[in-house]
């Protein structure tokens, strides 16, 4: 597998993913109703093209694989994202209600998402100790700060790192051991692009007018 030919093509193909993953969206049944969030096409395009502007391009055409495959088979990805968050922030009603039609996860897997997840939480403490006014308005960081309702940046990361394919997680997990070797802080690179999509200079613009 190689890289886009241009940057052209590379932002199609995210675009495409995050179509797709906005439609899975907006089939997510919400056990209180329909999520005001649903209905906020701007801050979830914002989100998601933040996370993939930190990825290579071996990474953003696995996961495009991954929607593919998961359309071909019914599945959505979204869903099964919220619903393996719910393990921690609603224990007794994953194990009843939603662990039985999730698919398994097996201990090679288990281990490589979290050792992705651990240096993702491990990146989100870099950018509190900097920017602890930035890092306080969003997300709590470790799963202890989990409460129903409100996850944390790790419960919320194991969700979504449970929905990829092996072969997406594989890159991921070479990524992030390249990115820690060379002391790289993947979050950072998407709190930046996040920032300036909002319409801030920097980083430190946003911390200095929150």
């Amino acid at each position: 597998m190689f890289g886009f030919k241009d940057e052209e093509e590379r932002a199609a193909v995210v675009e495409g993913i995050i179509k797709s993953e906005w439609n899975m969206f907006q089939k997510v049944d919400n056990i209180g109703g329909r999520a005001s969030c649903q209905n906020d096409w701007e801050t979830f395009h914002i989100m998601r093209f933040s996370q993939y502007s930190a990825w290579n391009d071996l990474m953003i055409k696995s996961y495009a694989k991954d929607i593919e495959n998961a359309i071909r088979q019914g599945r959505n990805l979204i869903t099964e994202k919220y619903a393996f968050m719910m393990e921690f922030t609603d224990p007794q009603y994953y194990k009843q209600a939603l662990e039985p039609h999730l698919p398994a996860i097996d201990l090679d897997t288990m281990n490589m998402i979290e050792e992705v997840a651990w240096y993702m939480v491990d990146c989100e403490k870099e950018i509190a100790s900097k920017f602890p006014r930035l890092s306080n308005s969003g997300r709590p960081i470790e799963a202890q700060g989990d409460v129903t309702g409100f996850t944390s940046v790790e419960t919320y990361a194991k969700g979504e790192l449970k929905t990829y394919s092996k072969d997406t997680l594989k890159l991921y997990l070479d990524y992030v051991r390249s990115n820690r070797a060379a002391g790289k802080n993947l979050a950072m690179i998407v709190q930046d692009t996040m920032i300036k999509m909002y319409g801030y200079d920097s980083i430190q613009d946003a911390e200095n007018k929150l």
